[in-house]
């Protein structure tokens, strides 16, 4: 049994080119309220899961000379909304992360960037707002809608293509102009 999931990943009998960090939790909580379960269960999920795989698959790109890692922040990364600090430091720290992972793997032929989505129709969209903030949500957005998963998952699949040559260490905003106003 491997001692750690970096170990064991590391061990792997094939090397893993592209990777994709989108597991994520978000349990709404007021900053006042906020439980130490629910801080550490969003960091462990969100973030230190992320770094964990980072570990176990970097080494075997950098060997191979190619990978493509893109992480999923989030526009809370960028702003802040009441009962979401969990959430919205997780995500502000996974930019980071991929921000190192840039410069410490892009000599080895590792690209790492991030997407922040706005809102879009997922389930967990669906768990943290009823239809009625749902609706005020895309009033608050330019475009006038909640994004569709395709729309932030073709990005996705493009930066971890072999056309993205030269992309890397960025966030990249999808949220239909959410942070322009």
């Amino acid at each position: 049994m491997p001692e750690s999931v970096a170990d064991y990943l590391t061990n792997l009998d094939q090397t893993v080119d592209i990777l994709v960090l989108n597991a994520g939790i978000n349990n709404p909580e007021p900053m006042e309220t906020l439980s130490a379960d629910n801080w550490s269960t969003t960091q462990q999920v969100n973030l230190n899961a992320n770094l964990l795989l980072l570990q176990g698959v970097l080494p075997g790109m950098a060997a191979e000379g190619f990978g493509r890692v893109v992480a999923l922040s989030s526009v809370y990364a960028h702003r802040a909304r009441m009962g979401r600090v969990a959430y919205s430091a997780s995500k502000a720290a996974i930019e980071e992360v991929v921000r190192a992972v840039a410069v410490e793997y892009g000599p080895f032929g590792v690209l790492a960037n991030c997407v922040a989505p706005g809102f879009v129709l997922t389930d967990l969209t669906y768990q943290n707002n009823d239809a009625k903030q749902l609706q005020a949500l895309a009033e608050r957005i330019p475009v006038g809608r909640l994004a569709e998963p395709e729309e932030i998952a073709t990005f996705i699949c493009w930066l971890a293509s072999d056309e993205n040559s030269y992309i890397t260490g960025q966030c990249i905003t999808i949220d239909g102009g959410f942070l322009c106003v």
